[in-house]
Parts: C-alpha cells; structure tokens; sequence
C-alpha cells in the first residue's frame, strides 16, 4: 500500500470512528500531497503534506494520529491566530500548539487506543488541561527563561520554508511563511468551510453516537457554540459596562412628593462613562456590509447609552487616526477613518497606556487576522466579521 492509500485508509477509518468522525468534513478541506522533501508531515492551516517514509514508519494508530493531528491545527486556525507567538519565538509557539492538539486528541481518545503518539512526538502533559495555546506558552515560555534558555528559533516550526521550516514536535512542522501570504479574502473563505465542515462533522458524529452524545468530547466543541444575536451581545456588553447610574440626590427634591409636603431626594444620574470604539483599517477589513453593520448598531447604541465621552482610533499596523467625542457628539457621518496598511491591533492598548485614556470597555471591530498581543487592562469584546475566535475577551461574529 502506498503512503497516500495509507493516508486515505485513515481518513476512512475517522470517517467510520463515533467519536472523531467529526473530522470528517475537516479532512476533505486543503490538499493532501506526499512530498519526499517533507521530513515528517507539515501543513499551513489549510494544505497537508506528508513525506513518504514518514507515513511508512507508523503503525496505523500512530497515522491516525497525525492527520487528526494536522487537522485540529486547521480547526483552530493555529497559524493565523498564533502568528504573533511564532514572531516572537517559533520554537515555543510550535510547542504550544502540539501540546494543545496532542493533549485533546488523547483525552478524546480516552484509552480506546485508536490513536497513538508516535515516538517522536511531543507527549500529552496533562498539566496543561483546559489551557489555551497562549496559555501553555506562557508556561513554557516562563520553564524555559528558568532554565536559561535563549528562546531560539530552534525545533520545531522555524519560519516554515516550502516545507515548512524545522520540527520541534517530531509528527509534524509549520508553514507559517505560507498561512501569512495568503490572500485575506481567501483565508476569510477557507475559515469559512471549515467552520461548515465542523458543524457537518458533527452532525454526523450524533448520528453515530445516538441522543445524548454531548460536544465533541472538548476538541473543537467549543468552536461550535450556538448562534447568539450578536446585537443584543453587543448592546448588553455596552449597557452593562457605560450606563450611568442613578444616585439620590438631596439637593433637588423629588417633586412627585411635594404637594404631599414630603421632601424626598430626587434621582440624578452620575457622569456615564467613557467607551473606546476601534477600527481595524487595514487594507483585508476595512469596509464592506459587516462593518457597515456594525457602525449602524454601535450608533444606536451610543444615542441610548450615552457615555461621557466616546474615543475612535483607527488602527492598522499603528494607531493611523484618533478621535474623542464628547456631550453626544458622536456621529457616524463625524467619523474619519485612516490607514489601510498592514495589521497588528494591539498598538491601541500600548497607544492608550502612552495617552493616560483608560476606558471603561472597548469595543474592537476587525477581521481577526491580526497578533493579538496580551489583553488590555480594560474589558473588551471584538466584534469579528470571521470565524476567528479572540484569545481573550468576548468575541462575536458580525453577521449581514
């Protein structure tokens, strides 16, 4: 049997699997090619591709694994959302994300012994259960400044040449390189079907699995969260956050009780507070319907909120525009956007930090394929016009 039979074998055997036949519609998206300059398997988030005696030296258990293995990295998007990571240190971020995906694919697995970790890879740490990748690199990143570690870009992953660089996890290695050159427009499509290949997959592991078969045992349940009414998410988190609030005043008295001769404080209400609106300008988000969207609810919610003041910065690769409106000021025809260059959002938190501006939430929209930094100091809920999840925060998906 030849590598590339072995390799549909195990797709056919997934399919067939109650539990991971979730993958099922995962593993018809991207390419499959066998490639002899790929020392073990390496994939850009949305092609695979696998050296022949690699896939030779595995038990089918251990090639299980690995297509799972590649195909959780794309169901999570790991080399568009963890760009940042892999700028900062390649070998640690690689680390991450196979911890994050080896880890899942065991605890699904649970014991059955469908799958196995193949010598080389990187073994499950149940420390890191219940971790995000962020999380576990902080982890290591922190092991590794203890050891006096240089935070190299040795191991796995390096900057992902044609095959996608070096291979700290030993299954597999990461093209970066190749996730980030894309077309914008056509990750947003790629993100796209495989947002709809996960809910298929789903559908046909409850057909499986029978009434009462729950999430897909944590690997990507989370992914696939119920659609919310992203309005009312984001007038909720506005409301909740910037209204102001009646206090009792004795000053003015409560003129409902005076022709009864009773002085009672009137209800006054304290300064509202201020919110921090950004726009991510660069040239893959800025426009279209969802934004247009977006504006229009922002604006009726601000009529009814009404903070004290309302700042818009303009973002792209730096804070490219900033406004302040104060007094009911805001108006979407007052808006005057810059930028349009490329894409790294967290400048606005640093930018804030620099201004003294602390507001009391920020509402950010964008198309997610940006580094996400570390979370601000305020609270903040991404309004995304993607299915690309933010590490922290709330995140909701604009819809037209």
């Amino acid at each position: 049997m030849t590598p590339l039979d072995r390799i549909k074998k195990s797709h056919v055997d997934i399919m067939r699997h109650k539990k991971f036949c979730a993958y099922s519609g995962l593993l018809a998206c991207g390419s499959v090619e066998i490639d002899p300059s790929v020392p073990t398997a390496c994939t850009d988030g949305w092609n695979v591709k696998y050296g022949p005696d690699f896939v030779k030296s595995l038990t089918d258990p251990e090639l299980r694994l690995l297509v799972l293995h590649e195909a959780t990295h794309k169901a999570y998007r790991h080399l568009v959302v963890w760009k940042e990571l892999h700028e900062e240190n390649p070998r640690l971020a690689n680390i991450a994300a196979d911890h994050f995906v080896n880890l899942a694919l065991v605890e699904t697995d649970a014991g059955e012994g469908f799958i196995k970790m193949p010598e080389k890879g990187i073994q499950p740490e149940p420390c890191f259960h219940g971790m995000s990748v962020k999380q576990i690199y902080d982890a290591l990143k922190q092991e590794d400044d203890g050891d006096g570690g240089d935070g190299g870009d040795g191991g796995d992953g390096g900057d992902g040449g044609d095959e996608g660089g070096d291979e700290g996890s030993g299954v597999d290695s990461h093209d970066w390189k190749g996730a980030a050159s894309g077309d914008p427009k056509e990750a947003e499509k790629h993100g796209e079907e495989i947002q709809r290949a996960m809910r298929q997959g789903e559908i046909l592991r409850k057909k499986l699995q029978g009434k009462g078969s729950g999430s897909a045992n944590g690997v990507f349940g989370e992914l696939l969260t119920p659609k919310v009414d992203w309005r009312k998410v984001l007038r909720d988190f506005v409301t909740e956050l910037c209204s102001g609030r009646d206090e009792a005043s004795w000053r003015k008295p409560n003129r409902r009780y005076l022709v009864d001769d009773i002085y009672m404080p009137s209800m006054q209400g304290v300064t509202m507070q201020d919110l921090l609106i950004g726009f991510d300008t660069s040239g893959s988000c800025f426009g279209g319907a969802e934004m247009t969207r977006f504006v229009t609810e922002i604006a009726t919610i601000i009529e009814q909120v009404k903070p004290a003041k309302v700042h818009v910065a303009y973002v792209d690769t730096h804070v490219a525009g900033f406004q302040t409106f104060e007094d009911g000021q805001f108006a979407v025809q007052n808006l005057k956007p810059k930028g349009g260059g490329g894409t790294h959002l967290p400048v606005l938190f640093d930018y804030c930090a620099k201004n003294h501006i602390n507001p009391t939430a920020c509402v950010f929209f964008t198309d997610g394929y940006t580094d996400w930094g570390c979370a601000p100091s305020f609270p903040i809920l991404w309004a995304v016009s993607t299915n690309i999840k933010a590490p922290y925060g709330t995140t909701i998906r604009i819809e037209v």
